[in-house]
């Protein structure tokens, strides 16, 4: 009788302790599966796209920021705002201001261009802008007696500074920060430009709605621009 409980008693240990080697291979099985979810979620190529759009959106936020914070580009968008909505081509001007920044920032991209050059031409294009837009012959009230000649010289002023907007673009290209995204940076600077100079055509709009002397004003708004370039 004792044999017989002894081999009982040898079965349950045998079969407790195949039971409790199953449970412990599932255990480890289960911790193993735990362990290696962080890994197969973070190696799904969808992480590696949300990390760069990280990336991408910083620089695109970098690109926005630069013209707010420099004052040359500042006053270039926003007086081109204003004097090409006095000149009833605002629409013409939001083409040259666009492709003059392309054009800047591509080739800048592609060729070593001298940086004085390039800050040199940004306060000259300042200044012509201060002038253009302390101008009565440029201004919305201005005498339209000799049609031909007046949109001549519109002309000449859309084209003329949408070339000079090349030397913004060149400089933004030159401010890439490092590591960071170039096509994000021009996206943002763009963005940020373009902004400006609707902005600009809202100031104009008010000028001229709300103000009697409005070219008064909108001389003073100038110079105080083109002081804030030379001297800040």
């Amino acid at each position: 009788m004792s044999t017989q409980a002894s081999k009982t008693m040898t079965k349950n240990k045998t079969a407790k302790n195949l039971i409790d080697k199953a449970a412990m291979t599932r255990t480890l099985a289960l911790s193993s599966l735990l362990t290696g979810l962080p890994t197969l979620v973070f190696a799904h190529p969808g992480h590696g796209v949300m990390t760069a759009d990280g990336a991408f959106g910083n620089s695109v936020l970098s690109g926005i920021m630069h013209p707010l914070t420099g004052l040359d580009h500042l006053v270039l968008a926003l007086g081109m705002g204003m004097l090409l909505t006095q000149m009833h081509s605002f629409k013409k001007g939001f083409v040259s201001l666009s492709l003059g920044l392309v054009a800047g920032f591509a080739l800048s991209l592609n060729m070593s261009l001298n940086s004085t050059f390039i800050e040199s031409g940004i306060v000259l294009s300042i200044v012509l802008l201060t002038m253009a837009l302390m101008s009565r012959y440029f201004n919305r009230g201005f005498n339209q007696s000799n049609e031909a000649s007046v949109k001549m010289w519109h002309n000449l002023a859309i084209a003329g500074f949408g070339a000079l907007a090349m030397l913004h673009g060149a400089a933004h290209a030159i401010e890439v920060p490092a590591n960071s995204s170039t096509t994000g940076f021009f996206i943002g600077m763009i963005i940020a430009m373009l902004g400006l100079y609707t902005v600009g055509r809202g100031v104009a709009t008010y000028l001229n709605t709300h103000l009697q002397d409005s070219l008064m004003i909108q001389r003073v708004l100038a110079v105080v621009g083109l002081c804030g370039v030379l001297f800040i």
